[in-house]
This record gives structure tokens, C-alpha cells and sequence, in this order.
């Protein structure tokens, strides 16, 4: 499937080889740009840091973590973009496609004029020496300037991110991620730049974030030349197109809020029950098996447009033998992984960390056991999400998170820092993976009935079998 050349679209099979395809190319550039952004970031880090200092380099990290907190400000709406174009591209509907897209563009173009404005109210009245912790009044005006630089480039960012998702809707991410690593090597470069003229915290950032936007802007070019009825236009506008866009988002909003209550609290809930030099023991380890759920992720993810495509086709033989073969490779990538790293993890951490580091064999397992767990979920939403079983995952994902949240304060407190993860595969094994059973047969059964309406050529019958909002 690795190849340069696009299958023939007109048939079935050429489609679903094509979609295959698109999807490998997006996996291995994925892989690119990541090892290309690991190495950049290998040799930008300690530079800055020497250049920079201990107080100035901190400074910056506070700064970006900040950011990093407001990455949901897009209100999801970067995904309820890339499942409408999906739609619309699986319809060959041009027009539907450029409203979707101009209708985006305009609903991130007012979150980030709103942003704007808090930014610019809020910003004077920021105490920042407080804020960064910093007791020189030098440092916090630097620091300052800097996080003005960075929440304005954020703050244009909003907007440009349409290119990329709706990049992604058409299953051309692999494009994007090409460019993402040739934006990788540009910021390193001018990070060099900007160290060898001995530029201040604010040049360094600027220099850093211009090159995104450059990369940006460039992959926006490539998108509306390969395809250019999709780019915004005043008359594409449409009220219904973003009212759609907006509640898709809205529900990927609620749904990746509760995965990061549910999934993102273990390092608090052990500090908290266990204080916080336990929490070593686990997130070091955590860190080394979270590596297969980025491998898994990076095989997984392009086929979330791939099946909202198919389904609009009425491609559903592609959807079901994809499905189930996406589980398979999941269980081949994360079990072999798993068992591996339960067997090496000692020694590789007693190199990575020193002697003195001892994670215990039963967390090891733990860590394994969730892993596979976590990337079989992450297999089914991947369907779900490009269906736009959107509802009724909302629901589940919230009562899963407070109840894995609940578990594993409870857990912990039994068993220790192995508590975590016994509280997430459990509240995944009973609660989440019926629910996703029960979606699943629905979405199965909904799936025949377009099939067949596509074998009689019913446009109307499909459209009733498969409804616009899910």
C-alpha cells in the first residue's frame, strides 16, 4: 500500500485500497515527523537550556504549559470539521465540503477574536512574578513579553488549524505531517539563529513559532491547490453547515474533557493518597509503555475519516472487514509489546534511570494489561468517532471517567501505586467495553440497512437509514 500513485476510485475495491492506502502513507509520516521532531527536540533542548539558564529555560516551559492547557479552545470544532468533510468527500459534494470548511474557518475566526480581546484585557493585569514564580521584576518582564508572543501566535493558530483537520477529512494527513516535519527542522533553525545573535527569551519564542506558521501556511497552499473548491469563500457560508459543525464539536469537546478527568488524573490521585515521591514509581514505567498506545495510535487513527468516507459511499463491507482487522493489528502491535517490555522494563529502566530506580514486577503487568485494554478502546472509538456515534459516547466516556476516577482513588488505596491502573482496565473491561458492545450492534445494524439501500440505489433510503446527526 505504500506507494506514491492513487488507486482507481471508481470501483469498491479501488476505493478501499486507496483508503488503505492514505492510511499507511499517514502512519509512516506520522512516524517521520515525530522521530524528525524527537531529534530536533534532542539537540534544541540542552542548547536552550545552557543558552537560556536555569531560571530564564523554566520560565519558558511554565509559559508553554500554559498553552498546552488551552489546547482545547478550538471547543472541538477541529473534529467536527474533519467528520463533516469526511461526509461531504464521501458524498463528492464539493459545495457541502467548502461550506463545512468556510463555516469552520468563521466559527474559529470568532473564538479567536474572543480570545483576542480576554487576552488583551487580562494580559496588563496578570500578576506575573507571582505567575512565574520569579522574584526579579527583569525575568518577569521578559517572561511577559514572551507569553504575549506565545498566546498571540496560539491565538492565530486557532483559525489556520482548519487547514490541517480538514486536510485529515479528506485523508491527506500525510501531507500535512511531511510539513510538520519540515517545520520541525526550520524552528531548530532558527533556534540556532537566534542563539548565535544572543536573542533575548521573546526573539527565541517568536523565532520558534513563526516557522509553525510559515509550515502552515505552506501546507494551506499544498491543501487548496491539490483541491482548490475547497477554499473559503464569503458566499459558502452556511448557518446549518455551522450549527452542525459547531454540536459535533461541542460533543468531541465533552468527550476529550472526561477522557483527560479520567486518564490524565493518575500521577494527581497517587501524590494525593500516596504522596508525591510515589509518584516516580508509576509515571516512569507509564511513560515507557505509553510508547505502544503511540505506536497503536499512529496504525489506528487515519481510519477515522477513512470509515466516515466509506459510510457516506456506502462502502460497509469495507467498514466491517477493516473494523475487525484494525483489532487485530491491535492485539498484534500491543500484546507482543506488552509482554516484552514486562520481560525488559526492569532493565531498561535500571539503564535509563540508574540501579537505584525498582518499579515492581506487579505494576509492570499492570501497565501491560492496561495498555491493551486502552488500545482496544481506542480501536472502537476510532469507529464510532467516524460514524458520528457521538451521543451516546459522550454519555459513556463521563460516567466511565468518574467512575475510573472513584476506582482508583479506592484501588490505591488498597493495593498502591498498581491501583491506578487496576481502576482503568476495570472501569474499561465493565463498563465501557458493554456499552461499546451494545453501540456497536447498533451501528452494525445501522450499517446493513445503508448497504442495502445502496444496493437498490435509494438515496432517500439511505439517508434515513444513516441520518445527518447520528
Amino acid at each position: 500500500m505504500l506507494r506514491l500513485r492513487p488507486f482507481d476510485t471508481a470501483t469498491e475495491a479501488g476505493r478501499s485500497k486507496e483508503r488503505l492506502r492514505r492510511a499507511a502513507m499517514t502512519t509512516v509520516t506520522s512516524g517521520v515527523a515525530k522521530a524528525i521532531g524527537i531529534l530536533a527536540s534532542l539537540i534544541s533542548v540542552p542548547l536552550t537550556y545552557r543558552y537560556l539558564g536555569p531560571e530564564r529555560y523554566g520560565i519558558w516551559m511554565v509559559l508553554i504549559s500554559i498553552i498546552a492547557a488551552m489546547s482545547f479552545a478550538d471547543l472541538g470544532i477541529g473534529n467536527g470539521l474533519m467528520n463533516a468533510v469526511s461526509e461531504a468527500y464521501g458524498k463528492d459534494d464539493h459545495r457541502l465540503a467548502q461550506e463545512y470548511v468556510t463555516s469552520a474557518l468563521v466559527l474559529m475566526l470568532l473564538i479567536g477574536a474572543v480570545l483576542a480581546v480576554a487576552g488583551a484585557v487580562g494580559y496588563p493585569v496578570v500578576p506575573w512574578p507571582r505567575v512565574l514564580n520569579v522574584k526579579s521584576q527583569a525575568a518577569a518582564a521578559e517572561g511577559a513579553r514572551a507569553f504575549l508572543v506565545l498566546y498571540a501566535s496560539f491565538v492565530v493558530g486557532l483559525p489556520l488549524g482548519v487547514v490541517a483537520r480538514a486536510q485529515a477529512g479528506l485523508q491527506k494527513a500525510y501531507t500535512g505531517q511531511l510539513v510538520n516535519a519540515l517545520g520541525s527542522m526550520l524552528s531548530l533553525a532558527a533556534i540556532l539563529v537566534v542563539v548565535w545573535l544572543r536573542g533575548s527569551l521573546t526573539w527565541l519564542v517568536l523565532s520558534l513559532l513563526s516557522t509553525g506558521i510559515v509550515a502552515t501556511l505552506f501546507n494551506g497552499w499544498l491543501l487548496f491547490r491539490e483541491f482548490p473548491w475547497l477554499l473559503p469563500a464569503r458566499h459558502a457560508f452556511s448557518r446549518v453547515a455551522a450549527k452542525k459543525i459547531f454540536h459535533l464539536g461541542i460533543l468531541f469537546f465533552v468527550l476529550q474533557c472526561a477522557f483527560v478527568l479520567a486518564y490524565t488524573s493518575d500521577n494527581i490521585v497517587i501524590a494525593q493518597v500516596l504522596g508525591a515521591a510515589a509518584v516516580a514509581v508509576y509515571a516512569v514505567p507509564q511513560k515507557l509503555f505509553s510508547s505502544v498506545s503511540t505506536v497503536v495510535s499512529m496504525a489506528i487513527n487515519p481510519l477515522w475519516p477513512a470509515y466516515g468516507e466509506a459510510i457516506a459511499r456506502g462502502d460497509v463491507d469495507w467498514v466491517r472487514r477493516t473494523f475487525w482487522r484494525s483489532l487485530q493489528l491491535t492485539l498484534g502491535i500491543t500484546v507482543p509489546f506488552c509482554t516484552t517490555l514486562v520481560l525488559i522494563g526492569p532493565w531498561i529502566l535500571r539503564v535509563a534511570v540508574g540501579k537505584s530506580f525498582r518499579a515492581p514486577l506487579s505494576l509492570l503487568v499492570a501497565l501491560a494489561v492496561w495498555a491493551v485494554v486502552n488500545s482496544i478502546s481506542g480501536a472502537i472509538s476510532m469507529l464510532l468517532n467516524g460514524a458520528g456515534v457521538l451521543k451516546q459516547q459522550t454519555w459513556q466516556v463521563v460516567i466511565a471517567s468518574l467512575c475510573n476516577l472513584a476506582l482508583s482513588i479506592y484501588l490505591t488505596l488498597r493495593f498502591g501505586v498498581i491501583g491506578v491502573c487496576l481502576g482503568s482496565a476495570i472501569t474499561q473491561v465493565f463498563i465501557t467495553f458493554p456499552i461499546y458492545a451494545g453501540l456497536l450492534g447498533n451501528l452494525f445494524t445501522k450499517l446493513s440497512r445503508v448497504k442495502y439501500a445502496a444496493s437498490v440505489g435509494q438515496g432517500a433510503v439511505l439517508e434515513a437509514a444513516w441520518p445527518v446527526e447520528n
